[in-house]
């Protein structure tokens, strides 16, 4: 089985270099994109930082959180590697980090192949965040800026737009019988599915170019209403169903910290976010390192 990785990152470096390590193998492909808000990446130290994984760098993108540019890359990821076939399809971000070594990872996926592993949320928050999609949002760009001052009036302003939307009854033109669903944006899919959507280009840009965090719909939104989601792996248990360990009840979502190695390294989830580096590095190197000490195995927390 061949694997790729399609990795979005925009800071914590140090970070990405352990992830990258931990992902190199003959059995993977990695593509990453950078921000391009980012000055100065250093893009041949991480080439030549990758010694069995063929790493490819595509085209930089200006991404904005809340914004439809996070879907343009996310495309554009998919886009680039659907040519060349993989068996699975990894999302994650540059502050994720794998739980499991490469054997483990690609042992669960040979034994569960064919499944797609999207998390879907719970019907009342699904319900509760259609409106991201139904509606027209206007400078998606400008979702989340660093003045605080410009954030309220910004949120006011959008705010008003919205229920002027809701009160004359002004819609997108979306299809009555499509069923709208939400979850993580961090997936795991199959090459089926991938170029399923990636040929669903157009269709995607149409209605969720002017969305809210569309990111964390249009995927499920697109599965759901598809053949493949008699193949959803575990749907309706949570992050289980994309083998993802993220905590929502700590954090926006909670940055794990050194004190949680144990908790970490005993999940049986495949990878896991955020981390951050510059404050608790201990658990970074100390997964890193138990993961590199078990490279070779296939029974590490099996």
């Amino acid at each position: 089985m061949k694997h790729a990785y399609l990795i979005m990152a925009h800071n914590q470096f140090d970070l990405l270099e352990k992830q990258l390590i931990l992902l190199d193998d003959i059995r993977n492909d990695i593509y990453l994109h950078i921000d391009k808000k980012v000055k100065d990446f250093d893009f041949l130290y991480f080439k030549n930082l990758i010694k069995k994984s063929n790493i490819f760098f595509i085209d930089r993108i200006d991404v904005h959180w809340g914004g439809y540019s996070f879907i343009k890359c996310e495309m554009q990821l998919l886009k680039l590697s659907v040519n060349k076939k993989y068996d699975y399809y990894h999302l994650l971000s540059g502050v994720d980090l794998p739980l499991k070594n490469q054997d483990y990872i690609h042992d669960f996926f040979c034994r569960n192949h064919g499944k797609e592993f999207v998390n879907f949320g719970s019907d009342d928050w699904i319900n509760s965040v259609k409106y991201r999609v139904l509606y027209y949002h206007l400078l998606p760009k400008y979702f989340r800026l660093n003045n605080p001052l410009l954030n309220t009036t910004q949120n006011k302003i959008r705010s008003v737009i919205l229920k002027t939307q809701k009160l004359l009854n002004i819609k997108k033109n979306i299809d009555s019988d499509l069923k709208i669903k939400a979850g993580c944006n961090w997936f795991s899919i199959t090459h089926e599915f991938a170029s399923y959507v990636v040929n669903k280009n157009d269709w995607v840009k149409k209605y969720f170019k002017a969305s809210l965090c569309g990111d964390e719909l249009f995927l499920q939104t697109i599965l759901f209403n598809s053949k493949f989601n008699k193949n959803t792996y575990l749907q309706g248990k949570g992050y289980e169903s994309c083998m993802r360990l993220i905590d929502w009840e700590r954090g926006d979502p909670y940055t794990f910290q050194n004190n949680d190695f144990d908790y970490l390294i005993k999940s049986k989830k495949l990878f896991a976010r955020k981390f951050n580096y510059s404050t608790d590095s201990i658990v970074i190197d100390n997964i890193f390192n138990i993961l590199q000490k078990n490279k070779n195995t296939n029974i590490t927390n099996k």
